[in-house]
C-alpha cells in the first residue's frame, strides 16, 4: 500500500470526533430524555398551581381561627349565677338578681321565663324595641351584681307554680333558676 506524504498530512489534520458533543447530540435527539425534562417541568408547574389556592384557603383559615380563639377565651372566663328571683303570682312583674363569679365583664342580654315542663316561653331581649327590661347597672365586673328589672311582663305569673328563669349575658353564657311563685300578700 502506497501512502502519499499529502494524504498523511491530511489525516493529521482531520478533527477528532469530541466525545461530548456526541453526547449532546445524542441527548437532544433521544425523546426519552427531553419527555422526562417536560414531564418534570408540567408535574412542578401543576403542583405550583394547586398550592396556590391551598395557600389562600390556609391564610384566611388561620385569621379566622384566631378570632375565635379570642372569643372562646373570654367566654370560659366569663361565669353568671342567678341569686334569687323575685316572681309573684297575679303580679306582671320580676326582678332578677344575677352576680358575675368569672373574669370578664358581663352585661345580660336575653332573658327566658318559661312553666318548669317548658311550655309557655316568654323569650325577652335587651335589644327588644321597646326593651322589655332595664339592668343595673348595665355590665359588672367580678364579683359585682346585677339587677334585671321587668316592670310589666307579657303574661300574669299563675300563683303557686314552678316557673324556670333563663338568664344570658351577650356571650351566650347563661344559667338557670327555678321558682314557685307565691301568692302577693
Amino acid at each position: 500500500m502506497i501512502v502519499s506524504v499529502a494524504s498523511m498530512l491530511k489525516s493529521k489534520n482531520k478533527p477528532k470526533p469530541n466525545v461530548a458533543s456526541n453526547r449532546k447530540k445524542r441527548l437532544m435527539l433521544n425523546r426519552k430524555a427531553l419527555s422526562s425534562i417536560f414531564a418534570t417541568l408540567i408535574i412542578l408547574a401543576v403542583v405550583t398551581v394547586l398550592f396556590i389556592p391551598v395557600f389562600i384557603w390556609a391564610t384566611g383559615t388561620t385569621s379566622q381561627t384566631q378570632d375565635s380563639w379570642q372569643a372562646s377565651g373570654l367566654i370560659a372566663t366569663e361565669r353568671i349565677v342567678i341569686e334569687e328571683v323575685n316572681l309573684k303570682g297575679g303580679t306582671a312583674s320580676c326582678t332578677i338578681y344575677v352576680r358575675n363569679i368569672g373574669k370578664t365583664a358581663v352585661s345580660v342580654d336575653n332573658v327566658f321565663i318559661s312553666l318548669s315542663d317548658g311550655t309557655g316561653m316568654h323569650v325577652y331581649s335587651k335589644s327588644d324595641s321597646p326593651p322589655t327590661f332595664t339592668t343595673s347597672p348595665n355590665s359588672v365586673v367580678q364579683g359585682d351584681l346585677i339587677t334585671v328589672t321587668f316592670t310589666t311582663l307579657d303574661f300574669t305569673p299563675a300563683e303557686n307554680e314552678v316557673y324556670t328563669v333563663k338568664v344570658f349575658t351577650t356571650r351566650g353564657v347563661g344559667d338557670t333558676y327555678q321558682v314557685v311563685t307565691q301568692a302577693v300578700t
